[in-house]
């Protein structure tokens, strides 16, 4: 049994206890029981005073990519299949010291992303909770070959059924399609629709009966409203909605979700990596983070599902602690609105919503405690969390480092 004591909690994200405070009793994998502060029992155990730090649930990203190492695509797509599989190992453990417990691969070489997560669910190595695709299905596009032999091309409809069952055999969890060009992708248009509304029907009726679903890469106006209409699962970026996407949305029951990306554009935009990237890249992404933060503010306003994506590489997600939290503040959101886009909208996006998400009784210990009030001042964020533990195991937290026994 593990307890947290002294534990502040936040109503939103918070399920079966309504008050602010209280300590939280663990046992195995999952939450047994919230109860007021000082009425756990303390006499077997590890106990854990978190001191009036706020307990959140394990955060998610659904627009990870575990082989980005940094900002060098040149090197990464040099590197050995053995050096990329190192690469996506180290940066699923990274993630867990930032609190993400769960993490959707949005594309990976070799099929890297199915053999980490078996190692993973194995106890072979530590690392985040991994969802996964595979190879990025694509129509033969402008920039492609930026990295390396990750795309499969694919142009007519009737070969999207062989495609899709081929990502599936090998282990896969969903799809992932290009469906506009790409930011990082040189030469790539991230306005233009690079495919057809008939290969778009066509993959999503392919992954619909191999029982998965398309995660949809997508930034501009006409390739969101194609995604929406054919029942894409999620659209990945959304960087150019309109009023037009937003009725579409709704129209269509919201059955798809969105999962804009900031992380990465809005470090471009800012020049963060100035004299590493080439301008072209620069200035697609500066126009794309200021119509992301918009369209969010719209989707927002429309009740409509908006989840959690960084798109980041692992030395800049470590550089740059908890960007993605202090990004989505520029929309003027609320900050409880943007906590639950982390966790229990991705949640239901992935649809976890019964297991993780929420701090409850019966789900999952996935918590990342955190040093400060992020519900009033998301710039705590920017410090990693106190402690992280997935699935009721204590896995990271700088507090380890100050502390040698608990109380």
């Amino acid at each position: 049994m593990t307890v947290l004591k002294n534990c502040r909690l936040l109503p939103s994200l918070t399920e079966g206890y309504d008050q602010p405070t209280g300590d939280i009793i663990i046992e195995g994998k999952h939450i047994q029981r919230i109860c007021p502060p000082g009425t756990a029992p303390t006499d077997s155990g590890t106990t854990i005073d978190v001191k009036g730090a706020t307990v959140l649930p394990g955060f998610f990203d659904l627009h990870a990519h575990l082989m980005f190492a940094n900002q060098d695509y040149n090197a990464s797509v040099l590197r050995s299949q053995n050096e990329y599989m190192l690469d996506s190992m180290e940066y699923a453990r990274v993630y867990l010291k930032h609190g993400y417990t769960t993490i959707r691969d949005c594309g990976n070489d070799f099929y890297v992303g199915v053999s980490i997560k078996n190692a993973i669910e194995r106890g072979i190595i530590q690392g985040a909770r991994i969802i996964t695709s595979g190879k990025i299905i694509s129509p033969i596009a402008k920039g492609n070959k930026s990295f390396g032999t990750l795309y499969e091309e694919v142009d007519r409809p009737e070969d999207m059924m062989r495609v899709c069952r081929n990502e599936v055999v090998h282990g896969v969890d969903f799809i992932k399609y290009m469906i506009t060009g790409a930011v990082l992708n040189e030469s790539g248009e991230p306005g233009e629709m690079v495919t057809t509304p008939a290969e778009i029907q066509a993959i999503v009726e392919a992954a619909d009966s191999l029982h998965t679903y398309v995660a949809a890469h997508c930034h501009g106006t006409e390739g969101i409203k194609q995604a929406i209409i054919h029942g894409v699962r999620t659209i990945e970026h959304a960087s150019y909605l309109d009023d037009e996407c937003i009725e579409l949305l709704v129209k269509h029951g919201c059955r798809s979700s969105l999962v804009p990306t900031l992380s990465i554009a809005f470090s471009l935009f800012n020049h963060f990596f100035e004299g590493t990237i080439l301008p072209e890249f620069m200035e697609k992404a500066k126009d794309a983070c200021e119509h992301v933060i918009e369209g969010m503010k719209m989707a927002d306003a429309a009740g409509i599902t908006i989840g959690w994506g960084t798109d980041f590489d692992r030395e800049n997600f470590e550089k740059y602690v908890g960007l993605e939290f202090t990004s989505r503040a520029k929309t003027g959101l609320p900050n409880e609105a943007i906590l639950r886009q982390a966790t229990i909208n991705s949640a239901k996006i992935v649809g976890l919503e019964e297991k993780l998400g929420t701090v409850k009784c019966g789900k999952y210990a996935d918590l990342a405690v955190v040093d400060g009030k992020p519900d009033e001042d998301l710039t705590v964020m920017k410090k990693l969390p106190l402690y992280v533990l997935k699935e009721g195991v204590l896995v990271a937290g700088t507090a380890l480092q100050q502390e040698k026994s608990y109380e």
